[in-house]
């Protein structure tokens, strides 16, 4: 086993400089960089025929290509911006848990230096210097895990959001970090969430037919078993103008669609119900938190207040000092709790592709 220094090392040096990124230019970016979307949006099959009278069924194909593929691709930019967006805030709590982090070092540093001036003068140590050690090598491991999650952030948002993967600066979420006050009118986002959500939209294209052999190929998409197995019948094929068994088969490619949209219906908005409660329940953690805050606040200026008064308490003054940028960092982790719980009910209801 390595001998753990009983010294503890310098602080970690932060970046001078960063790059500014707002959350609302990580969801435009997110959705300008969603993967396959363009393509699906601009596919040969969306486009109309140049003579649309004279080829109505391939009018028609058409225009339910441009509507099923847009939709597609609307789902994808939904998820892509929910994705990116959590990790914004994730990033957001890392670099926040940082600096008061930082800020724990400094202070206990500053603590540990006047305790061995202290026992130099032949004084006794009030103040624990092991203890204090022990904290500042606790701390010094927590800022190296944090330093990671930064530096995995950064390298995958940058991914996400099509930014240079060798841009020296790195990225600081530049959002002001405001939990909402107004309770979720859950019903009313149940409602605009199965209005507007994309891949509820594409199933509904199916679910109404006319959709042709798409509808086959997305079911087949879903689950295998769900698309059509059975090769067409030659025979059938043949006597295509004096059979009905395409059509049959349409209609059943039709109901099944239909079933999966009531299906999909009934789980976004249990998606959204979900998200909604969730919600409520990390704003009343984060008011709690913020007593615990503003509870730890009071006892600092009180201990500060019997120092100034010639009282010695250095030791609780210095445990105060470190209870509240841990009440802090809770405040901060519920806060983004909450942000990231907001991300998802508007990801739910299919908000982030349209805002």
């Amino acid at each position: 086993m390595s001998a753990v220094p009983t010294d503890s090392a310098s602080p970690l040096k932060r970046p001078g400089e960063y790059r500014r990124l707002t959350a609302t230019d990580c969801r435009h970016y997110a959705i300008a960089s969603a993967p396959f979307a363009e393509d699906l949006d601009r596919h040969s099959e969306n486009e109309q025929p140049s003579h649309t009278k004279l080829m109505k069924k391939a009018a028609k194909f058409a225009e339910t290509s441009r509507l099923v593929r847009g939709h597609a691709a609307d789902e994808l930019r939904n998820r892509a911006a929910g994705e990116a967006l959590e990790e914004f805030f994730k990033l957001a709590e890392a670099e926040g848990q940082s600096d008061l982090l930082t800020a724990a070092d400094t202070e206990l540093r500053t603590q540990l230096t006047d305790a061995e001036k202290a026992e130099k003068a032949g004084f006794k140590d009030r103040a624990d210097m092991p203890a204090l050690r022990r904290k500042l090598l606790d701390i010094e491991a927590q800022q190296a895990k944090l330093e990671a999650a930064i530096g995995a952030l950064n390298a995958s948002l940058r991914a996400r959001l099509a930014l240079a993967a060798n841009d020296p600066l790195p990225l600081w979420p530049a959002n002001p970090l405001k939990v909402k006050p107004d309770e979720i009118a859950v019903e009313q986002a149940v409602a605009t969430g199965l209005h507007y959500r994309p891949d509820l939209n594409m199933l509904r294209v199916f679910a109404e037919g006319g959709a042709g052999e798409m509808t086959n190929t997305v079911l087949t998409g879903l689950n295998p078993l769900l698309g059509k197995i059975k090769a067409d019948n030659l025979l059938a094929s043949l006597l295509f103008p004096f059979t009905k068994e395409p059509e049959r088969q349409q209609a059943a490619a039709t109901a099944r669609a239909a079933g999966v949209l009531t299906s999909r219906e009934r789980l976004a908005e249990a998606e959204i119900r979900a998200a909604a409660v969730t919600l409520r329940g990390h704003r009343a953690a984060v008011a709690a938190r913020a007593l615990d805050v503003r509870a730890v606040e009071t006892r600092l200026a009180d201990l500060q207040k019997r120092q100034a008064a010639g009282v010695n308490v250095t030791t609780d003054l210095v445990a105060a000092k470190l209870d509240l940028f841990k009440a802090k960092g809770d405040l901060l982790s519920s806060v983004i709790e909450w942000h990231v719980t907001e991300v998802k009910l508007r990801q739910a209801m299919g908000l982030l592709v349209r805002e």
